[in-house]
């Protein structure tokens, strides 16, 4: 089978790669790039699918369908997005941002205004947490820079405020295609592979570390913390961070959660 799939840098996806980067029996390209290039492609019928975040599919959805069964998901501390506070304060009006996707805004913004009711001003900043905090009440700080960073400055994980507030996990990406292509052979293959990284784990970790700066214990911790599958959890999750992310001003309106099959 031959195919151009749309894949994420992210650390929590790679287990959904498996076989699709090793299969003899497939013939294709995994495309690492952004989940905006990705979206491109689709859109262009330059890719077959893709591996986006969730306000990936949320702004495009009326051009796409989501491949069954196949997504990242996880609740309480997952440690893929933080929300660093300066000092014990009363009323959150800034928010400094560097390097991160639109959801894990949005997330950060859902969870401030569910919870603390709170709807800062965004303040672009690029530097360590201190310098954020230099020019913000909080900073949001994501994917793998956590892992680089050693400060006593007290955080909240945005996952585990997701958890609390709807009792849901949260689906960190999953896959989509062109709602006119949905192909069920790919579909398939994208589930064996998804199998085969979840039940790999360890070797998959093992091999990881070889081009990351964690050990392989570290890595394997890591993705431990993680669901793969796309079940009604996860569609019960998306619908209802579409329809949060909707209340508080930051999507246009509640798109349709279509899945192919």
């Amino acid at each position: 089978m031959k195919f151009r799939i749309g894949a994420l840098h992210d650390l929590p996806t790679q287990p959904l790669y498996r076989t699709l980067k090793s299969s003899p029996d497939i013939s294709g390209e995994l495309l690492f790039d952004t989940p905006a290039a990705h979206i491109d492609r689709l859109m262009s019928k330059e890719s077959d699918a893709a591996f986006v975040h969730p306000m990936d599919y949320g702004i495009n959805s009326s051009d796409l369908i989501i491949y069954p069964g196949v997504g990242v998901s996880a609740a309480g501390f997952a440690g893929i997005a933080r929300l660093y506070l300066r000092g014990d304060l009363q009323e959150i009006t800034t928010m400094a941002v560097g390097t991160v996707t639109t959801t894990e805004v949005v997330l950060a913004r859902v969870v401030l205004g569910e919870k603390y009711d709170s709807a800062p001003t965004i303040v672009p900043v690029i530097g360590s947490v201190d310098a954020m905090l230099a020019k913000a009440d909080c900073a949001l700080v994501a994917g793998e820079s956590l892992y680089s960073i050693r400060t006593n400055v007290p955080f909240i994980d945005l996952v585990d405020e997701w958890s609390d507030i709807t009792e849901l996990p949260f689906v960190h990406s999953m896959c989509v295609g062109r709602s006119e292509s949905f192909d069920k052979q790919l579909s398939d293959l994208l589930i064996v592979s998804q199998e085969s990284g979840k039940n790999e784990l360890r070797t998959l970790s093992d091999e990881l570390s070889k081009d990351r700066s964690q050990s392989p214990d570290e890595i394997y911790e890591f993705l431990s913390h993680f669901t793969y599958s796309f079940d009604e959890q996860s569609h019960e999750s998306l619908e209802t961070f579409f329809q949060l992310a909707f209340f508080h001003g930051l999507l246009g309106d509640v798109p349709d959660i279509l899945i192919g099959g």
